[in-house]
């Protein structure tokens, strides 16, 4: 019986001390501390120009700062229009009187329904606001990050993205390989969305967020952000109508929406992007600089 105790103890310990390098490498990983901008302007906060919502377009979208605006990036991968509201609604206090909202609308904003990972929202929304909170997953999420698979997939994934397949790689074919795999993506996606209502209230949930809004005086402008055209072929007119603008046309939206998909100025120049939806550090500056001209055109700065 000592001996079984004695081997138990030293596997137990074994296996501790293996988990503390990948409990700290998880915590480490870009994507787990996706939220670090939102985190730090919690503990700093200040007045804003700009707020934009959204999922991971408008995240690698904006960067405002060349243009002398302060900007607050409320965007994460996969985010819902309902975590898009939440987020609204607890720093919009921090928007100057004649700032500006950007709501980004892409080709998955009516069908996307799942959070990801909660967990994005642990430090930087009211716990009430998070569905499902529970205590056990927050502190297992916040101080053990190794023992999520999840998280642990997502840090792998990161770090070994470069050693993937070469048919799976962002521009792999032109991009075209991952622009199809993105396609079936959402279409399966908008499927499931629209056998069980998410569409629907989607759509509500957009309608609610135009109307809060207004209410609190805030100047709001929808946004599509550019894509390379390699998607552009995937998600065409047709494609883009059933998704996306048949929804948004059944709203009394009085804002002005800024539609830049199909740019050409971004269209065929790979240079501009990470890979066929998602804009990289050249690509935003660019961008954010011809959405601020816009804006000032409208009469919004």
């Amino acid at each position: 019986m000592g001996r079984l105790f004695i081997k138990l103890t030293i596997i137990i310990g074994m296996a501790f001390l293996l988990f503390i390098p990948v409990n700290k490498f998880v915590g480490d990983s870009y994507d787990y501390n996706i939220n670090h901008d939102i985190l730090a302007f919690k503990k700093d906060p200040h007045p804003v120009d700009i707020i934009n919502l959204g999922a991971s377009h408008s995240m690698y979208g904006y960067y405002f700062k060349p243009t002398g605006l302060s900007h607050l990036d409320l965007a994460l991968p996969a985010q819902t229009l309902q975590y898009d509201f939440k987020l609204l609604k607890e720093y919009g206090e921090y928007l100057k009187r004649d700032g500006v909202v950007i709501i980004s609308i892409s080709q998955m904003t009516f069908a996307n329904f799942e959070v990801l990972d909660i967990g994005n929202y642990y430090e930087i929304l009211d716990h009430s606001e998070i569905e499902p909170f529970r205590l056990l997953d927050y502190y297992r999420y916040m101080y053990l990050p190794g023992a999520n698979g999840k998280s642990v997939n997502a840090a792998l994934s990161g770090t070994l993205k470069s050693y993937r397949w070469d048919s799976h790689q962002p521009w792999a074919n032109d991009g075209k390989n991952y622009a199809e795999r993105k396609y079936k993506h959402v279409e399966a996606q908008y499927r499931e969305a629209t056998k069980k209502n998410y569409v629907e209230q989607n759509v509500k949930q957009l309608k609610e967020m135009l109307e809060y809004c207004k209410a609190k005086g805030y100047k709001v402008v929808l946004t599509m952000e550019p894509v390379h055209q390699s998607y552009q072929e995937h998600f065409d007119e047709d494609v883009m109508n059933r998704l996306v603008f048949q929804y948004l046309n059944t709203l009394e939206i009085d804002a002005p929406f800024l539609n830049y998909m199909n740019d050409p100025r971004f269209g065929d120049n790979k240079d501009l992007f990470l890979d066929s939806d998602h804009l990289n550090s050249d690509g935003r500056k660019k961008y954010s600089w011809i959405v601020y001209e816009e804006l000032k055109k409208l009469g919004y700065f």
